[in-house]
C-alpha cells in the first residue's frame, strides 16, 4: 500500500510519515505539487494525500494534474478547518473524500483503506466485463461496493448532525449580536464608533448569511443520506397536484417578479388525486421552479399538469440558456452543478436535483429533463394516479 503524501508543512509531512509507516504504509512525500507530479511519474502510487492549500500550484490544481495522469487513484484532500466548500469542490473534480487538519491517524487510516478497497473492487467490475447476473463474482464485488456507499453515507450522516448543533448557536448568537448593536448605534455621539458599530454589524450580516447558506447544505445532506438509508420520514396521504402547484408558485411568485420573468401555469382539469407527501412534492416543484428562474434571462417560465396513461404529467418548462445533451443523466448525479458549465450563475454542491430525483422515486414516479442549449428546458415529472381514495 504505497501512499503519496503532498504538503507544504514539514511537520505534517514527517508525522504522517512516521504514523502511516506504523500502521503499514509506506509512503513518499512531497512537499509541493510539482514535487509530486515528478514523483507519480516514477512509480505507482495506491492512494495520495493532498494538501488543499499549498504554495505555487494549490490542492486543486494538482489533483486535476493527478487526475489527469491516473484517473483511478484515490485522492484524500488534508484541509484546514473552514475550508469545506473548496473540500467538496475536489469532491466534484474526482478526490474520494476530505479530512481535516490536524489529521487524525485513525480517520486517515480508516479513508485510505475504504478509498483503496473501493478503487481495487471498481477495477475488478471493469475487468470482469460482465453483468452482475452473469457473474456471481462481479456481484459480490457489486454488493461490497453498494457497502461502502452505505458506510461513506453513514458518515456524511453522522457528521452533518455534529454540524447542525454549532451552525444553530453561531446563527443565533450572531444575530443577537446584530440587533443589539443596531440599538447602540443611534446612542453614540462619536460618529467615527458609529461608523466602526455599522461596519461590525455589517460583518455579522454576512456571518449570518454564509452560515444559514452552510445550515442549508448540511440540512441537504442530511435529508439525502437519509433517503438513500431509507430512514427518512414521510407523510403519505391522497393529494391534488394542483393544489401542490399552486403552494409551489405562489413561494416563488415574487423572485420571478423581482427578476421581470413571467411565471404561468396551465393545469388539466381533469387531474386525479395523487398519493404522495405534499411537503416533499411541493419541495421537488420550488427546486424546479428556482432553477428555471436562475437560468433564464427573458421569456418565461411555464408549470403545467395533465393527466396522461394513468399518470398525472407535471412540467417545468423555460426559454433559458438549455442544457446539453451530454449533461441530460449527470446533472442528477449527487455533487454536480449546472452553474459549474452552463454559466457564471451562483454555484452550490449540486444536492439539489439528486435530492427531487429521490423524492419523486420514493413516490414511484419518474424525473426526467429535456433540453437543447439555446432552446430552454423542461423537466418532467409522473407520478401514478390515485384511484382509491375519494378526493
Amino acid at each position: 500500500m504505497n501512499i503519496l503524501i503532498v504538503d507544504d508543512d514539514e511537520m505534517v509531512r514527517y508525522v504522517l510519515t512516521e504514523k502511516l509507516g506504523e500502521c503499514g504504509f509506506a509512503t513518499v512525500a512531497a512537499g509541493d505539487g510539482c514535487k509530486a507530479l515528478q514523483l507519480f511519474g516514477q512509480q505507482r502510487f495506491d492512494a495520495v494525500l493532498l494538501d488543499l492549500k499549498m504554495p505555487g500550484m494549490d490542492g486543486i490544481e494538482t489533483l486535476r494534474e493527478l487526475l489527469k495522469r491516473d484517473p483511478e487513484v484515490p485522492v484524500i484532500m488534508v484541509t484546514a478547518h473552514g475550508d469545506v466548500a473548496t473540500a467538496v469542490e475536489a469532491i466534484k473534480l474526482g478526490a474520494y473524500d476530505f479530512v481535516e487538519k490536524p489529521p487524525q491517524i485513525s480517520r486517515i487510516t480508516l479513508t485510505l483503506r475504504r478509498a483503496m478497497e473501493k478503487a481495487a473492487l471498481e477495477r475488478e467490475v471493469r475487468e470482469l466485463g460482465k453483468s452482475v447476473q452473469e457473474s456471481s463474482t462481479l456481484k459480490r464485488a457489486n454488493d461490497k461496493l453498494i457497502e461502502l456507499d452505505r458506510v461513506k453515507t453513514a458518515f456524511l450522516s453522522s457528521i452533518s448532525h455534529e454540524l447542525r448543533t454549532p451552525l444553530t448557536s453561531i446563527i443565533g448568537f450572531a444575530d443577537i449580536n446584530r440587533n443589539k448593536l443596531a440599538k447602540a448605534v443611534p446612542r453614540i455621539a462619536d460618529p467615527k464608533a458609529a461608523r466602526e458599530i455599522e461596519q461590525a454589524a455589517e460583518n455579522l450580516n454576512i456571518m449570518i448569511g454564509e452560515a444559514r447558506r452552510l445550515a442549508e447544505l448540511v440540512d441537504n445532506v442530511l435529508e439525502l443520506t437519509a433517503m438513500e438509508a431509507g430512514t427518512a420520514k414521510w407523510n403519505w396521504a391522497p393529494l391534488r397536484v394542483q393544489e401542490v402547484i399552486a403552494d409551489a408558485v405562489g413561494q416563488q411568485a415574487s423572485a420571478f417578479l423581482r427578476k421581470g420573468i413571467e411565471l404561468v401555469t396551465e393545469i388539466a382539469q381533469d387531474l386525479p388525486p395523487v398519493r404522495g407527501d405534499r411537503e416533499r412534492l411541493c419541495q421537488v416543484l420550488k427546486h424546479l421552479l428556482a432553477n428555471a428562474l436562475k437560468f433564464t434571462d427573458h421569456g418565461r417560465v411555464s408549470c403545467s399538469a395533465v393527466h396522461t396513461n394513468d399518470c398525472v404529467k407535471i412540467e417545468v418548462r423555460d426559454t433559458g440558456c438549455g442544457i446539453p445533451e451530454a449533461l441530460h443523466r449527470v446533472i442528477f448525479d449527487k455533487f454536480r452543478q449546472l452553474g459549474d458549465t452552463l454559466t457564471e450563475k451562483p454555484k452550490g454542491v449540486g444536492l439539489g436535483l439528486p435530492i427531487c430525483r429521490l423524492i419523486v422515486e420514493c413516490h414511484g414516479g419518474a424525473l426526467s429533463v429535456g433540453s437543447e442549449p439555446g432552446k430552454g428546458s423542461v423537466f418532467s415529472i409522473r407520478l401514478a394516479c390515485d384511484r382509491e381514495t375519494g378526493l
